[in-house]
């Protein structure tokens, strides 16, 4: 997930992987045997007999969900099962994520449902073993009442959840192969539990993040798992979640991420960790600094898309070509005109292409009444430490710009600062920014922004000169598909961000759910970061829309509901149990 404004690694629950595909030379034969069927059957699990009323089974109804023909709501917790340690499926059934004890708490807790993480390899390791281990946690989940969404959190050929991990790879997307073994490895699932009402429904892939750049990658893929599943069973009801990012990044800016499959029996879904800073802050997988609290009236936030008032930009003179030290570059004060103006924030820029690196530090922007009264400092960013509230981006037309984006250790008489190096060819656009720093206009006053910056060789690419220089971007509301609104950190804001979602569902007349949502132990811990006020206002919004939902998640080190660990469920984060007992009530 990528808040507006930022390319970032989202919700991305994870550690370094040693390990990931194991599908090598004989290998992949073994597993392409086994995935047709011509390797041991273990036995069909059953429960209650087939047929299309009465047995037990969710299914999508209208805009909701039922079971025997009455309303119901997925009321569930995420389990990961370690997926993001060096797991082995040979090492599944002594895994010390969880035991059955835990889903007897799952339920106690008050929630009815598992949202239960699989990750395709560890079919591909060791199919024996997986199977033994699937079916002991569905036997687990029907002595306690509790139903389980089986969940494809990572596919045979694809792990794009971590950027920086030895294991990322897009080859399911080119492939064929791959795509197939994924659909036998479903088909082999919904095969097995055809007749078992216990499993609530089969969440076909976790966060598609695509190589193309439309998502039809997923589109069509999609349409192979369905048909994969419908071959076997008819029953089961379908996830299917929407496009998460393309071109091998997160985020799909200006396009509907979801899309309709050809079966009726499907909910589709969404995540949500919005605001991204704040629930992702001090996150170690990914540059996350301090993400503030919620709610926080002094924060301004984008809904919808953003359209920017290219005319009314506010510029810095330009940094020089060559090697130059720092140097503080100004814009003056400007006068914002444009009576649809509404917002602002600081970026740093590279376009018009460039060679050489190009380094920013100690940024401020200020705000005068139409005399020149100063008003007040709007900014005032030092880009001291890790510079974790800074996000680097570029275009995405025509062919990427080979760009290397760094958080310095060395800045404007401190110890930090930003750098883009090599943002070429000369159409290219790359640069930082801070969605921290949005603030509200007021047209008709002047503002000012100021930032320090040097080079080493800078040049211009293919013959053109380059423009780098900090810019204050002026934003307008908007009305119409993707209108957008700049709203306070607060419930409202929540509502609007989901509603983005929910227009899909109200439109095509079916369920949506959200199956991942969640806050890093921080914000629950630290003092007034308000983490149990956030997961009061989304439980009270999911159930105002009748959503089903997943809390991420049980037991991790970073959001975990309860620290890792075995036995007893561990320490809880804060008051987030309570807060979430209160909620499921």
């Amino acid at each position: 997930m990528v808040h507006w404004g930022e390319q970032a690694d989202p919700e991305v629950h994870m550690a370094h992987r040693d390990r990931r595909i194991g599908t090598a030379g004989a290998v992949l034969g073994v597993v392409v045997l086994a995935l047709a069927g011509c390797a041991p059957d273990p036995g069909r699990v059953l429960g209650a007999p087939a047929g299309p009323h009465g047995d037990g089974f969710v299914r999508a109804a209208g805009r909701g969900l039922t079971v025997n023909g009455e309303p119901v709501r997925l009321r569930a917790v995420n389990f990961s099962n370690g997926y993001y340690d060096d797991v082995h499926g040979s090492d599944l059934l002594d895994s010390p994520h969880h035991g059955e004890q835990d889903l007897a708490h799952v339920r106690e807790m008050g929630f009815d449902s598992i949202r239960f993480a699989i990750d395709g390899n560890w079919y591909v390791d060791d199919p024996e073993v997986f199977w033994q281990w699937l079916d002991r946690n569905v036997g687990w989940a029907r002595q306690h009442g509790v139903r389980l969404i089986l969940d494809l959190h990572v596919p045979i050929g694809g792990f794009w959840l971590d950027r920086g991990s030895e294991d990322y790879s897009f080859d399911l997307w080119s492939d064929p192969e791959l795509r197939q073994q994924n659909a036998a490895l479903w088909r082999e699932i919904a095969d097995r539990y055809q007749d078992e009402p216990t499993v609530a429904a089969y969440d076909l892939l976790n966060e598609p993040v695509t190589t193309d750049s439309t998502g039809e990658q997923w589109r069509d893929f999609a349409g192979q798992l369905v048909e994969a599943v419908r071959s076997v069973d008819e029953h089961h009801l379908l996830v299917v979640e929407g496009v998460h990012g393309v071109d091998g990044l997160f985020g799909t800016t200006g396009e509907d991420p979801h899309f309709l499959v050809d079966d009726d029996n499907v909910m589709y879904d969404f995540h949500f960790y919005e605001p991204f800073t704040y629930t992702h802050q001090f996150a170690g997988w990914i540059p996350a600094g301090d993400g503030g609290s919620y709610p926080d009236p002094d924060a301004v936030l984008a809904t919808g898309e953003p359209r920017r008032l290219g005319e009314s930009s506010i510029d810095t003179e330009s940094l020089p070509t060559g090697t130059s030290s720092w140097v503080q570059y100004d814009s003056g004060e400007v006068v914002i005109d444009d009576e649809s103006a509404a917002a602002a924030a600081p970026v740093a820029v590279v376009d018009g292409g460039m060679r050489g690196t190009a380094h920013f530090d100690a940024v401020t922007v200020t705000e005068y009444a139409p005399d020149g009264t100063e008003i007040r400092e709007v900014v005032d960013d030092r880009i001291s430490g890790d510079a974790l509230n800074w996000y680097e981006w570029q275009s995405r037309e025509g062919a990427a710009p080979a760009v290397d984006f760094d958080r310095e250790s060395s800045g404007h008489e401190d110890d930090a600062s930003l750098s883009v190096t090599g943002a070429s060819p000369a159409g290219a656009v790359a640069g930082w920014s801070s969605t921290g720093h949005l603030f509200e206009v007021v047209p008709g006053n002047r503002y000012r922004i100021r930032g320090y910056m040097r080079g080493e060789d800078v040049a211009g690419a293919d013959g053109e000169e380059p423009r780098i220089r900090w810019r204050l971007d002026v934003y307008a509301r908007s009305s119409g598909p993707g209108s957008s609104r700049f709203l306070k950190r607060d419930r409202t804001y929540l509502e609007a961000r989901m509603d983005e979602h929910l227009q899909f569902g109200a439109e095509h007349h079916v369920p949506m759910s959200v199956l991942e949502f969640g806050a890093v132990r921080q914000t629950f811990e630290m003092e007034s970061k308000g983490g149990e006020r956030w997961v009061a206002d989304m439980l009270d919004l999911l159930e105002e829309h009748d959503l089903s939902f997943a809390y991420w998640e049980y037991r991790g080190p970073d959001m975990g509901i309860f620290r890792s660990g075995t036995g007893s469920p561990g320490e809880p984060a804060g008051g987030l149990e309570e807060v979430l007992r209160r909620g499921l009530r």
